[in-house]
């Protein structure tokens, strides 16, 4: 598409300040100082102006070689260095200091603040207007919206494609040649690699005739540098646009929704929503005739809407991370460690021990990882004789793909316990045992931390009594325990008996389940606690993403009302099954052993399981495993139950290339085994983390 807006090069206004003459140190950190002066004034190479001191200075400061000195000639030297510039920041590399170069060198007012998340825009003409009408009034009116807060990389330019190559735009104002920009994806592998930052910003595509693959090469490429969201911005549908896209508005904007199931990172901007549901009067002062590209006050408004969503996630600066972003990796051997000596539940009423959101829970910290590992003090929380804790673990908005280890301080094992992807809130179970009533939590990635405690394993608790596994639960109308109830809405809960139900005794204190929320159209979290349904704990069991299906294990205190099942947001369908009870010394009781984690089965020494696959382990007692899918092919289910035994249960749920764990108690079946069961081709890794012998 060709530019609304042409370039104007001739020079609206001077404004110099003072400029300084003490010695310009190149510093390493060139974000920390201010400029030495303030340019407003456009300068385009060649120019002799008082105001290229103050540029020159700038590019000393930052440390750019080739800089003559400041003499306030326009030459060469700082040209080259201007251009070099613009190619980091994604923009037009003619070396003419336009309002937004000259923003973005810290010549035109504050930078944002040291360690401001990097937000990278690209766009085409669809979105110029908040480019081209700043640099035509000589402000960065529409820029400011995003750039004094977030370290902005601002490319924008006509006739932008997504893959392909991208069509001319416009004459260089200085050598009269036709511009053609780089296209979304190249751009990312070329000049903007590794730069992208924290978010990205796509609003392209309109001269594209197809994007359904385009976006699964950006979103993979966004991936693998690390981004942690991308935005990218919907198609305003259009009757009077004569170009290739007439007609596609509504194509694309399909496949960019049936997207965001693919990739949980992916938030799709609903401009078309947004500016159809402004007043007649507001759209004709945004819009063209075309009803596509935008006026100066259109501009303006897209540059607040942008700002508005991406606040909106509270995106933060991420640290690149080297570690491993799919499992942990079990070492040759492993370290000697003593097993714990043999002990049954006790309910702790649900605590949070650490929120690093938060000061005051656990001292705050900030999102860990990077290497860094978060020591938890438990001993005010479990009993003074506890071997082992309980614990739901959450990862919140973590930066990139990685996973979480809980263990107790000291030797950390090469098995994970929950495994996460960029941006997206998982939480698991774990049980782990302590140094001293301590434990340790590693994130291979940045993320925040949230810990909650639920029980213990002391001398004298409750013993467990495996069953089944059996489905207590679905509300999608398959064969239950309960009748059938329907979707789940925000806020409803359920009383969910259990004692004297199925084979559970009347005296059972406490069930062990396996909890799934799925085919929600918004993103939902479930909760568990001990019935009946009043008021819930500050603690949530399951976070899952809109039309995705996700399972996490949790062992839940009984109450005079069984448990209460709460969905505490989203509209999800609910899947319970239950794994066994614990309660008193009856015959059959098995007391839980705690021992050094150790991996017992890894596909990948040779070929990934396909689906309908099902792989048995030798297994002499009732165990806790930690299962993994890694990589997995499509969206679909683990199982693990006892061989020889029909029922069946899912523990985790999986979508393409997304790694993810779940614990699961599993007693032998016929034979003495354990079956785990796929339904999609996948990877798996199976870790043993305990065991229940009966006493």
């Amino acid at each position: 598409m060709k530019p609304r807006v042409s370039r104007v090069i001739t020079v609206a206004a001077v404004t110099v300040a003072t400029i300084a003459t003490a010695t310009v140190v190149p510093l390493a950190n060139p974000r920390a100082s201010a400029a030495p002066c303030i340019v407003t004034v456009q300068l385009a190479p060649g120019a002799v102006n008082p105001a290229v001191v103050c540029l020159e200075q700038r590019l000393v400061e930052m440390g750019v070689p080739g800089i003559d000195g400041p003499d306030g000639n326009y030459d060469a030297g700082s040209v080259n260095a201007v251009k070099a510039f613009q190619t980091e920041r994604g923009l037009y590399d003619d070396g003419i200091v336009t309002s937004i170069t000259g923003r973005q060198l810290g010549l035109r007012g504050t930078l944002p603040p040291t360690g401001a998340p990097r937000v990278t825009v690209i766009g085409d003409s669809t979105a110029s207007a908040m480019r081209y009408y700043d640099e035509v009034a000589n402000s960065t009116t529409r820029y400011d919206v995003l750039g004094a807060e977030y370290d902005l990389v601002w490319s924008v330019e006509s006739c932008r494609r997504l893959v392909r190559t991208s069509c001319g735009a416009r004459k260089d104002p200085s050598t009269g040649k036709w511009w053609t920009p780089v296209s979304v994806l190249p751009l990312m592998q070329t000049s903007l690699r590794g730069k992208l930052g924290e978010a990205l910003v796509i609003m392209a595509g309109y001269n594209d005739t197809s994007i359904a693959t385009a976006i699964d090469g950006i979103m993979a490429e966004a991936k693998s540098q690390g981004v942690y969201k991308v935005f990218w911005v919907n198609f305003r549908a259009s009757n009077t646009y004569s170009g290739a896209y007439q007609g596609l508005d509504r194509e694309f904007n399909a496949n960019l929704e049936a997207a965001k199931v693919r990739y949980p990172n992916l938030v799709v901007l609903d401009w078309n929503g947004f500016t159809y549901s402004q007043p007649v009067s507001t759209q004709q002062s945004w819009f063209a005739g075309d009803q596509i590209h935008l006026s100066g006050a259109g501009g303006l408004a897209l540059a607040r809407f942008l700002k508005s969503n991406i606040d909106g996630f509270q995106i933060e600066q991420c640290e690149p991370s080297n570690a491993n972003a799919g499992v942990a990796e079990q070492a040759n051997g492993g370290p000697a460690s003593p097993e714990t000596g043999q002990s049954g539940f006790r309910a702790i009423t649900p605590t949070r021990v650490l929120d690093t959101r938060s000061p005051s829970i656990g001292g705050g910290h900030g999102k860990a990882g990077s290497g860094r590992t978060v020591t938890i003090d438990l001993s005010a929380a479990v009993p003074s004789n506890a071997s082992a804790a309980i614990l739901n673990v959450t990862a919140v908005n973590p930066c990139s793909g990685g996973y979480l280890v809980i263990f107790a301080c000291g030797t950390q094992p090469g098995t994970s316990n929950v495994n996460y992807i960029g941006s997206r809130t998982t939480a698991g179970m774990a049980i782990t045992m302590m140094t001293d009533r301590t434990i340790c939590v590693f994130s291979s990635a940045m993320a925040d931390l949230v810990v909650d405690l639920v029980g213990a394993f002391v001398p004298d608790g409750e013993l467990f009594h495996a069953v089944g596994p059996a489905r207590w639960i679905d509300t999608r109308g398959s064969p239950a325990q309960l009748p059938t109830i329907g979707r789940f809405t925000a806020e409803s809960q359920i009383n969910v008996p259990v004692a004297g139900v199925g084979g559970v005794p009347v005296d059972a204190t406490a069930v062990w389940i396996n909890l799934t929320a799925t085919n929600s159209p918004t993103e939902a979290v479930l909760q568990a606690y001990p019935g009946p349904c009043g008021t819930p704990p500050n603690t949530s069991v399951v976070n899952v993403l809109s039309n995705r299906a996700a399972a996490t294990s949790a062992i839940v205190e009984l109450g005079a009302g069984g448990i209460c099942v709460r969905a505490l947001a989203g509209q999800p369908h609910v899947v319970l099954d239950v794994s066994g009870w614990f309660g008193g010394n009856s015959s059959g009781g098995r007391a839980f052993v705690g021992h050094f984690p150790v991996r017992v089965y890894d596909s990948r020494s040779g070929s990934a399981l396909v689906a309908g696959a099902t792989v048995s382990l030798l297994a002499s007692e009732v165990a806790v495993y930690n299962v993994a899918a890694v990589e997995p092919s499509w969206f679909g289910w683990l199982s693990a139950k006892p061989c020889g035994v029909a029922a069946t249960s899912s523990i985790l749920n999986t979508a393409p290339s997304e790694n993810t764990a779940n614990v699961a108690t599993v007693a032998p079946g016929i034979g003495g085994d354990i079956c785990i069961g796929t339904s999609i081709s996948t990877h798996v890794i199976v870790d043993r983390v305990g065991t229940f012998v009966l006493v």
